[in-house]
């Protein structure tokens, strides 16, 4: 391949990473999280805030009685069985003030007695707070699948594809070489050049499966819509189920005959949740998500099957793992390879294990590119200074990769030690991640860069090892599930990687060229001692 065609690969595989890197960062740290969302929500729930867990030949009553005490809750009503990842309460609905427009969360149980409660709270669902900085990369504006920082990782996942593939053609003339190959020394652009690469060719099939499926998510709406004007045109795109008698509440079809009627036709199916909706008209609707080990589903964490409520017969469903075929077949498999939803825990925590590789791609091409300018600068004989656009770029490394970081840390702190029933833990556990966040940022800003990275690793140190140490304090784990062990075990892992990273910054500080932006001291180094071990800028792999 022609030494100038690689040079422009080249160019367009580092400056789509260096457009997209820092998004991308704060979305693949988010999106590791979110594997264990359903322990990150157990571990945040607070006995205030808890009902009573009931069993399960208590559901349908308890659905019934809900039912008849509250009929506004026939709109729409979700019903968590024993295996979903959020134990708040069995029942819960939403009831929305038609002068606000404001949303009132109720939840229901059964006391020691048998009796009807029900409760209005926010639960804080810190697991989908971070899936929501997954999605977003913490843009704030809008909800839902309308949040402008979704439409703009839309746009980063495309830039994302572009420097996967560009990168890809960069580093495939010396492949063979270079493959795992980590070489140290004292060329430091050499070592990160390595590091980038070996954490890029191992993980590349993930990081195109997500860079595709994530920017199919983004302009789902927009692209089905315009799917609609093009092809289908007057006609409707999915066929609607005919309008049906009203019925009464007490022919839903109960919990358990619904399961065994679900597992007819996938034995694995094990319901977890049911959403009903518009129970009170002529168009009742259910979805039932369910767990399926081992087989390739929908959701992120569930299968689902769509059905009428007050019907026993479960109509053919794309969504289920029996059906895979053709286009849904396809879909289906996107999902499921996107969001890690099979296998178990196993792929869970090697989708974990990725996301962190993917966030240190990003972090390693900044430093790449930072010592890149460097080396070249050197390479052109002229006396190496400290760029404005380096420093910028070291600047923002360090404060957003701690910042986001410090920011889940702080946002996990508010949700334990917050009142959920007092305050408005949704809003204070945003709050948190972004003044943790902006702090790391404006930190990085007024200390020289190496300065601001072990200071704000010392921030971050601390916070994290707060987190289990909270748990203690509030006697959370005294009869705790596994899993919020867990998330508190795996907190002081972090803690205990980020005390190694310290270490050795501390170490490598002497080590440090005077030319280079992570120096302490601003000092013109001598040309003599400045021009040593080079490596030319137009090595056919580099990349940024």
């Amino acid at each position: 391949m022609r030494v100038e065609l690689i040079k422009t690969y080249k160019s367009v595989h580092t400056w789509t990473g260096i457009l997209a890197g820092l998004f991308l960062y704060i979305a693949f740290v988010a999106g590791a999280l979110t594997m264990f969302k359903g322990p990150l929500n157990q571990w945040a729930l607070q006995p205030e805030t808890t009902l009573p867990s009931i069993s399960i030949d208590q559901y349908d009553s308890l659905i019934s009685e809900v039912l008849q005490a509250h009929p506004e809750a026939a709109k729409q009503m979700t019903v968590q069985l024993p295996l979903a990842g959020l134990q708040a309460a069995p029942v819960s609905w939403e009831i929305e003030d038609e002068k606000t427009h404001d949303h009132t969360l109720w939840y229901a149980s059964f006391n020691e007695k048998g009796e009807l409660i029900t409760q209005s709270f926010t639960v804080s669902a810190i697991g989908e707070f971070v899936d929501h900085l997954h999605r977003t990369a913490g843009i704030p504006g809008g909800e839902g699948h309308d949040a402008f920082g979704t439409y703009v990782l839309g746009v980063v996942a495309a830039l994302y594809f572009v420097a996967l593939i560009s990168g890809l053609i960069v580093f495939l003339p010396t492949w063979f070489k270079d493959l795992l190959v980590l070489r140290k020394g004292k060329n430091r652009k050499r070592y990160w050049l390595d590091f980038h690469n070996v954490l890029g060719i191992t993980s590349l099939p993930f990081h195109l499966i997500i860079a595709f499926t994530a920017f199919v998510f983004a302009f789902h709406d927009p692209l089905y819509g315009a799917l609609r004007v093009a092809v289908y045109g007057d006609s409707p795109m999915f066929t609607r189920p005919a309008p049906a008698e009203v019925k009464n509440f007490s022919e839903l079809v109960p919990v358990t005959e619904l399961e065994a009627a679900i597992q007819e036709r996938e034995p694995k199916f094990q319901i977890a949740e049911i959403l009903y909706l518009n129970l009170d008209t002529r168009g009742p609707r259910m979805r039932v998500g369910g767990i399926m080990h081992g087989e390739v589903v929908r959701g992120a964490e569930y299968g689902y099957v769509l059905g009428n409520p007050y019907q026993r017969e479960i109509p053919y469903s794309s969504f289920l793992p029996s059906n895979l075929n053709g286009y849904s077949g396809a879909v289906m498999s996107f999902f499921s390879l996107h969001f890690g939803s099979f296998g178990g825990n196993a792929v869970r925590w090697v989708y974990f294990i990725l996301g962190i590789m993917g966030a240190l791609i990003f972090l390693t091409g900044n430093l790449l590119w930072i010592e890149s300018r460097r080396k070249k600068r050197r390479g052109q004989g002229t006396l190496p200074v400290q760029t404005t656009s380096s420093m910028v770029m070291a600047k923002l490394t360090v404060g957003v990769g701690l910042g986001t970081i410090l920011g889940i840390a702080a946002s996990m702190l508010a949700v334990k030690w917050l009142p959920h029933a007092q305050v408005d833990i949704e809003f204070w556990q945003k709050a948190a991640y972004y003044t943790g966040f902006l702090f790391a940022l404006i930190w990085a800003f007024i200390r020289r860069p190496m300065a601001a990275a072990r200071q704000l690793l010392a921030f971050c140190i601390a916070t994290i090892f707060l987190i289990p140490i909270s748990s203690l304090i509030k006697g959370d784990l005294l009869g705790a599930a596994t899993q919020v062990w867990a998330v508190d075990f795996v907190t002081l892992l972090i803690g205990a990687s980020f005390i190694l990273l310290l270490v050795h910054l501390r170490k490598r500080q002497a080590k440090i060229e005077a030319d280079s932006v992570w120096s302490e001291f601003v000092k013109k180094p001598v040309i003599e001692n400045s021009i040593r071990d080079p490596l030319p800028d137009t090595h056919p792999q580099a990349s940024g």
